[in-house]
């Protein structure tokens, strides 16, 4: 299953917050704001997208609030870029063939990193 692209609709950034550019939604499509299409925004997208089927869609999202809320304690001001899911669409973002190569379960590797930084513009 590989989705396309659809418009972010105001509700869902009213839900998630005016700074969201995407979203994953699996099983009902990837979300990008038709303000900011970019082939990098859709494929960070289309990572979660493969992180979320590789988990069965129910525990992705609970493994997701779980960490952010470990992360709130322990990575202050920086829970939500500190998500190993996160850390490892953004590393990976800009290779535009990383889902190719990808293995499964990738960002379990990203769980107990200590420093991450946050990649931009950089383009591969």
């Amino acid at each position: 299953m590989n989705p396309s692209p659809k418009p972010l609709t105001s509700t869902i950034k009213n839900i998630l917050g005016k700074s969201v550019v995407g979203v994953s939604l699996c099983p009902f499509g990837i979300y990008i704001d038709k303000d900011q299409p970019d082939k990098y925004i859709f494929n960070h997208e289309k990572i979660h997208w493969v992180q979320q089927l590789e988990m069965l869609i129910v525990p992705f999202y609970i493994w997701y609030f779980a960490e952010y809320i470990i992360r709130k304690f322990t990575n202050k001001g920086q829970a939500y870029i500190s998500i190993s899911f996160e850390r490892e669409a953004y590393t990976n973002q800009y290779d535009l063939n990383y889902l190719k190569k990808r293995k499964p379960y990738a960002w379990f590797k990203y769980i107990r990193k200590r420093k991450f930084k946050m990649k931009m513009n950089e383009k591969v």
